[in-house]
């Protein structure tokens, strides 16, 4: 395997893709130099690209780059992406740990591949899939089931459906339930988030549903609230 002494980011226009690579050595200034080329390269992309980044190279990272790699991640979300892929080879283990560290904060769900092909094979098979999978840490959310209301706590969620535990509800797969979000956090974002969804999966505590078709509007509203949790660096609950 080659090594890589200076990261790379480019902006792939024909597939609406951000392709990053991690050098061997990740300092805080080489990446800060990767925020800075990413929101460069983000400018010609798309709502709904795809990130790759590839830390398979990585073999040294230093702890005072876990700050810029939250900026990194907490700026993609405000830009509305659709998969985040990371790239990990055999060998990564110091990516690994960094990134487990990060982690521990509310953040979006990546899938994680070996290769570059393993990548490639990922996309052409989630093509169909929408939207980032964020995970929220018990966020209220307020399920209506044949005029019966109950709070449950959300697991995580996307722009095509989420995961929800507490309910003492029965639920079945096919059925049509309202539910409603709170985000009365920080200035110029909705109250609440309403809409209808259709479960797909009931396992004991918890249950999947997929949301009514959203438009752009609940989209971009959504998104500017999942921006504004995973921002405030609020730490995962073990």
């Amino acid at each position: 395997m080659a090594s890589h002494q200076r990261s790379k980011v480019t902006a792939d226009l024909k597939n609406n893709r951000l392709n990053i690579i991690i050098p061997t050595t990740a300092s805080q200034k080489e990446v800060e130099k990767v925020y800075s080329d990413i929101r460069f390269c983000v400018a010609d992309l798309k709502p709904g690209f795809n990130v790759v980044t590839d830390y398979s190279h990585c073999t040294f990272a230093h702890l005072s780059a876990i700050s810029p790699m939250r900026q990194i991640m907490d700026y993609l979300v405000s830009k509305q992406p659709g998969n985040i892929i990371r790239v990990m080879g055999e060998t990564g283990l110091i990516a690994k740990q960094l990134l487990r560290f990060a982690d521990k904060f509310q953040s979006y769900t990546p899938a994680y591949v070996n290769t570059q092909e393993e990548a490639e094979e990922y996309l052409a098979n989630n093509t169909k899939r929408k939207g980032l999978r964020f995970k929220l840490h018990g966020h209220p959310i307020e399920c209506t089931i044949d005029q019966k209301t109950e709070t449950g706590a959300l697991i995580d969620i996307s722009v095509s459906g989420f995961a929800v535990q507490g309910l003492t509800i029965p639920l079945s797969p096919e059925q049509e339930i309202s539910i409603a979000i709170p985000m009365n956090h920080g200035k110029d974002l909705t109250s609440s988030f309403i809409s209808l969804a259709n479960v797909v999966r009931v396992q004991e505590d918890m249950f999947a549903a997929q949301f009514h078709d959203l438009d752009e509007d609940q989209i971009a509203v959504l998104f500017k609230w999942l921006a504004y949790e995973v921002g405030k660096n609020k730490p995962a609950k073990e």
